[in-house]
Formats: structure tokens, C-alpha cells, sequence
């Protein structure tokens, strides 16, 4: 049996897994990392990033494979694992960072990814669809503020004017970008209702 390690299923393997067997952990890594990487990299936006994740996810699972759980699936536990590693590497709480965690964390079933991959492309087209409809220096400070996670006072010093301004060209920059989205019926709910609970 040991021999055909590709035609058995994920229990079986994590049973031979938990039992010191590194064939049947190299089998789990070849059937899993592909799909791994591709999840991460949709949240992380970076290839390497996604595959420093999962190999990091391997090396717990093989320095932790006589706690594994034969019972639970092995596909829902590697992804709860990227997920938590992905939240963990979120530092500034931008909009697209705060979007990727909203999403990562409602996530009902992580090896769907149709529903994900249509928000977030319509995420993307709307959100800068938004930012190109205010006006120059609007989108210069909505951009720093939001979407590179800048404070008021470091956009004050970048741009060389009052905090007071910084603060008032956001606000009407936010008033005016959700005007805009609740006018979107065009656009996946989803997309439009969580933008408008983030931007806050």
C-alpha cells in the first residue's frame, strides 16, 4: 500500500503521517501546496510571501504530526492555518488589508473560491473606479490615508499642510465615495456592503 501513497485519501495519508511516515507527508505537501500557494497569494498579493507561508505551514505539520487528528479533514486544517498566517502579516489596517481579513474571516468554505475571486475583482474595479471620480488632491489623500494606511499628521508632513486640511479633504473624499456606492446596483452586494461597513 505503501507504494501507491498517490491513490490513497487524505485520512489514510494522515494516518501514515502520524505515524512517522515522511512519504505519506510528502504526498499531503505535492497534492496540497499548489492550491495553498494559490490561496495565499490571492490574499497576499505576493508569490513568495505565499510560499514562505505554506512551507511554514508543512514544517508545524511535520514537527506536530503525532497530535494530528486523523478524523478532521486535513484539507479544512491547512487552510484554517493559512488563514490565520495570513491574518498575522496584515500590519496596517488599509482598506484592502481590512477587505482581505473581512473576506478571509466569513469564508464559509475555503476550497470555494468562485464566490471570493468574483468579490474581489469586483472589489478592485470599484474601489478604484471610486478613487478616479474625486477630485486630484481627494484621491492623493484618500490614497495615502486608505489604501497605504497613512495617518493625518504623516500625510500633513508629507504634503506639507495642516492636519486640518488632511482631515477635511478625507471626510468629503469618504461622503462622497459612499454616495457613489450606494448608487452601484451593478456590482456584486457583497463587494458594495462590506466597502460601505469599512470605511468607516
Amino acid at each position: 500500500m505503501m507504494s501507491n501513497l498517490s491513490t490513497l485519501n487524505d485520512k489514510d495519508l494522515v494516518a501514515f503521517l502520524i505515524d512517522g511516515s515522511q512519504k505519506a507527508f510528502e504526498e499531503l505537501y505535492v497534492r496540497y501546496k499548489g492550491r495553498l500557494i494559490y490561496f495565499c497569494k490571492r490574499f497576499l498579493k505576493d508569490q513568495i510571501g505565499a510560499e514562505d507561508v505554506v512551507a511554514d505551514i508543512f514544517t508545524q505539520i511535520w514537527e506536530t504530526r503525532a497530535t494530528l487528528d486523523r478524523e478532521q479533514s486535513f484539507s479544512g486544517y491547512v487552510h484554517k492555518m493559512a488563514q490565520n498566517r495570513i491574518l498575522n502579516k496584515f500590519r496596517q489596517f488599509d482598506v484592502h488589508s481590512r477587505f482581505a481579513q473581512y473576506i478571509l474571516m466569513n469564508e464559509k468554505d475555503s476550497t470555494n473560491q468562485t464566490e471570493d475571486t468574483i468579490i474581489f475583482d469586483d472589489y478592485a474595479k470599484l474601489l478604484n473606479e471610486l478613487i478616479e471620480s474625486l477630485s486630484p488632491r481627494q484621491r492623493e489623500i484618500f490614497r495615502l490615508s486608505r489604501v497605504e494606511g497613512l495617518t493625518y499628521k504623516e500625510i500633513s508632513d508629507l504634503l506639507k499642510i495642516s492636519v486640518d486640511t488632511v482631515q477635511e479633504h478625507a471626510s468629503n473624499a469618504l461622503k462622497k465615495i459612499k454616495e457613489h456606492l450606494t448608487q452601484h446596483t451593478d456590482i456584486h452586494f457583497k463587494t458594495v456592503t462590506t466597502l460601505l461597513m469599512l470605511l468607516v
